[in-house]
């Protein structure tokens, strides 16, 4: 499992851990955890579902290991790989892994069959983009070739990242399946919490009574400054302010975007308009999601998502970016914007805000869209991969 400090990676590790405990009888399940997590404290796990959960140290390398590694990563050159983690695949016996997003050094699968899962290569789209650098840039070339080309298959989430990877990475489409994202146990755990339950959860963060909810990391890709000024052109151009609930840490690699985005609000005299509530539980992302008045996901990456799904499962009204494979996903359940227009977003923000048949139908919409996307069809996918996987080994 990801540290559940990465975010989306982490969630969608979660869905898969979800779907294949619970509901595959074909798989023994191991999960690799760094020992200074719990991610059973995160995993929706039915009565009577076996799992085993093995914890892994958070090694630290040194810069020669490291250096010798990444060229055998490039070059092909297995004897300078890091080769640590090895002996605990051994000892538990696994016979395949799967790798929700790949690494340079975590979890490395030496003389380990595995199925690889390739987010994106959005970094191919967006080269100046701050978080796409040029060592960001080599280093994601290197590494995803060599996840993909390594192993037994590999995993995207949409029709274009199957054309990425070839297109990109050279990898043969013929070893490239595509399969969609459905969210962590937990949205479908609490899906059906009351009001009162609700009210319990945030109490502490005192709300205001109607929000536009964005869960989302700090980075240049989430938006967050096109969003805020949208915002204030809705404030400026309609005379409203409408709240605006944030969450996600403003530490470490988030704090650059985060100060940026707070100056920006103090300028615009917007601090009695956005809340900030940092990282929140499972069950009060969930309870955050009923309660708003509508999702805006204004990211400028792709191809998809993973907020406006968990949303249309709550039936939360979602307003999102027109970009790559979105709008597929969405279909006509979100009102969709231009995310580097700032007046088109403010325009379509402000027409969610202040229709209230609208949303009705987007809910209803989004609730339609995502039936069939459960954690039980999400297994039966992931067995027919996993079994192919491990024919092909």
């Amino acid at each position: 499992m990801p540290s559940i400090k990465n975010g989306g990676v982490f969630q969608y590790a979660l869905s898969i851990a979800d779907s294949l405990i619970n509901y595959s009888d074909t798989f023994k399940c191991v999960i690799l955890h760094y020992e200074s997590e719990d991610p059973e404290a995160s995993l929706d796990l039915k009565p009577n579902r076996k799992v085993q959960f093995v914890p892994v140290p958070n090694l630290s390398f040194s810069l020669f290991r490291k250096a010798f590694h990444f060229l055998g990563m490039a070059f092909g050159l297995d004897l300078l790989l890091i080769k640590d983690f090895y002996p605990i695949f051994k000892k538990n016996n696994i016979d395949i892994l799967i790798y929700p997003t790949p690494s340079t050094f975590d979890f490395f699968p030496y003389k380990t069959s595995f199925v690889s899962s390739i987010p994106n290569l959005m970094h191919r789209y967006y080269p100046n983009f701050p978080e796409f650098g040029l060592k960001q840039r080599f280093t994601r070339d290197i590494v995803y070739r060599h996840y993909a080309s390594r192993s037994v298959l590999s995993t995207v989430d949409s029709k274009q990242g199957i054309e990425d990877l070839h297109k990109f990475l050279n990898i043969p489409r013929e070893k490239i399946r595509a399969i969609s994202y459905t969210p962590a146990g937990y949205i479908f755990e609490h899906k059906d919490m009351e009001k009162e339950d609700m009210e319990e959860i945030l109490k502490d963060h005192r709300l205001p009574t109607e929000f536009i909810f964005y869960p989302a990391q700090f980075w240049h890709h989430k938006n967050h400054i096109r969003l805020i000024k949208a915002f204030h052109l809705i404030k400026k151009n309609h005379g409203i302010k409408i709240p605006l609930v944030l969450v996600g840490s403003a530490k470490g690699h988030y704090e650059k975007i985060y100060q940026e985005m707070m100056a920006l609000i103090k300028k615009e005299n917007m601090m009695d308009q956005v809340v900030h509530l940092g990282y929140v539980s499972e069950k009060e992302i969930v309870a955050l999601y009923k309660r708003s008045t509508a999702l805006v996901f204004p990211s400028l990456i792709g191809p998809t998502g993973i907020p406006f799904l968990e949303a249309m499962v709550l039936g939360t009204p979602t307003i999102c970016s027109n970009l790559f494979e979105i709008p597929n996903q969405i279909g006509d359940a979100g009102v969709l914007f231009d995310p580097f227009d700032i007046n088109d977003m403010a325009d379509k923000i402000y027409k969610v805000w202040t229709d209230e048949d609208l949303r009705k139908k987007m809910a209803e919409r989004g609730r339609e869209r995502t039936k069939d996307l459960t954690l039980e069809n999400n297994a039966k996918k992931w067995e027919k991969i996993m079994a192919e996987a491990l024919d092909k080994r």
